[in-house]
């Protein structure tokens, strides 16, 4: 009997070292980007995004595009847990625009109540409670109070400027 568990016991060690690999070492993650300015105008812009049509993915590639405003996405990611090489960040490239605005963040990020979070502001189905006023929050204040505090994540054009990049990295480690 006493061979058994110590049989059971060092199977199942095997087990869980083989499939560290595949389990814990990379995990799920997710954050936002929501870019606006003149309606209709187009902006190119580039993000990292767990690779796409593959069953447990475990790295991240750079998606570049071009994208109406405004322009909102939810963007998964594959969030290392030594978090090396994970650095999540937005680069926008405009032509000589002073209108565009634009910012990543992650749903931790909180509003100026310190209650509820951003991302309700966009997902208003999730703003219920005590959080039910981001249904009827306007954007530009959640730019304002963004800009207001110095959220590292937070862009804003100005005549003249063509890219900016911004990593998701800088709010978390400031």
């Amino acid at each position: 009997m006493k061979k058994t568990y110590i049989l059971l016991a060092i199977f199942t060690g095997l087990v869980t070292v083989s499939c560290i690999d595949k389990f814990a070492s990379a995990k799920d993650d997710w954050y936002y980007i929501y870019i606006d300015g003149d309606i209709g105008r187009t902006v190119e812009i580039s993000y990292l995004e767990r690779e796409s049509g593959v069953e447990l993915a475990k790295k991240n590639v750079i998606v570049n595009k071009t994208v109406t405003l405004p322009f909102f996405v939810e963007v998964h990611t594959v969030d290392y847990l030594n978090k090396i090489n994970y650095d999540s960040f937005l680069e926008v490239k405009t032509n000589n625009d002073s209108t565009t605005k634009a910012l990543i963040f992650d749903e931790s990020l909180k509003l100026d109540d310190q209650i509820c979070k951003v991302f309700m502001v966009w997902d208003a189905e999730n703003a219920v409670n005590e959080c039910s006023y981001c249904k009827d929050l306007a954007k530009d204040s959640v730019y304002n109070y963004l800009k207001s505090i110095n959220y590292p994540c937070y862009m804003e054009f100005s005549q003249g400027e063509t890219s900016k990049k911004v990593r998701l990295y800088d709010w978390w480690y400031k």
